[in-house]
């Protein structure tokens, strides 16, 4: 049975692939995908991105100040915690991000309307130096963010087809996703009574085994931890 049902996930993967994916890209030799924006830096100054403060924002000595960019079109990061409070979810970076960027020197581009945030942030496209890597199409195609439309005109198209591609083949943290929600569908069918949660010093909420908010661990049943008004964690999300 187990053989049967993991033969047809691959079947409709494979087939999510075809539809969403293949169609309209397919050369003589192969497939041609979407292919990333090719610029001309050779008469632009590379700026140091000196902090990654967020999910899509990053600190850079720009024009002689220190200026806050938010990356275009780059939206929340994907996350098994789909409960997060939205304050925590904005300071969470992506290790992909941290490791791209950190201390590299990067190129800006801008849309071709608006270069200020709602946030007075200044909006733009980074592109790394000196091999030109589109960092803010690079997060979207290794599965680490989604796209966020809202000042996205130049790049649209090549930003939503890149999200689809990661999310159909399950890439980066999609992945992730998909193995979560699968184990939360068979938490749920377990009886409360066997289930097993942790606690820690603080005593003020349950968490599941892998949360990183337990420093200290206690395993307790699910419906004693109720019982004593134990809170489930917002991070982990446990069953309730």
């Amino acid at each position: 049975m187990r053989i049967n049902l993991k033969a047809k996930r691959i079947v409709f993967s494979l087939v999510l692939l075809a539809l969403f994916v293949l169609p309209g890209f397919v050369a003589r030799d192969g497939v041609t995908l979407h292919s990333y924006p090719l610029e001309d830096f050779s008469s632009d100054t590379a700026y140091l991105v000196l902090e990654i403060i967020g999910e899509n924002t990053v600190k850079i000595q720009y024009e002689g100040r220190l200026t806050i960019v938010k990356l275009l079109g780059i939206g929340t990061p994907i996350t098994t915690y789909p409960n997060l409070p939205a304050n925590l979810l904005k300071k969470t970076v992506a290790p992909l991000m941290r490791d791209l960027l950190l201390g590299e020197f990067v190129y800006l581009r801008f849309d071709t309307t608006n270069r200020i945030d709602t946030d007075g942030q200044l909006l733009a496209y980074l592109y790394r130096a000196p091999d030109g890597l589109f960092i803010n199409l690079e997060l979207i195609r290794q599965g680490y963010n989604r796209t966020n439309t809202q000042f996205l005109l130049q790049h649209r198209e090549l930003f939503k087809y890149y999200e689809k591609r990661a999310q159909v083949i399950r890439k980066g943290r999609w992945h992730s996703t998909t193995k979560t929600n699968i184990k939360r569908t068979r938490d749920s069918n377990n009886n409360d009574a066997d289930q097993i949660v942790y606690i820690t010093r603080a005593k003020a909420k349950y968490h599941r085994a892998g949360c990183r908010f337990l420093v200290s661990r206690k395993p307790l049943k699910l419906e004693e931890a109720k019982k004593n008004n134990y809170k489930p964690c917002r991070l982990c999300t446990p069953p309730r």
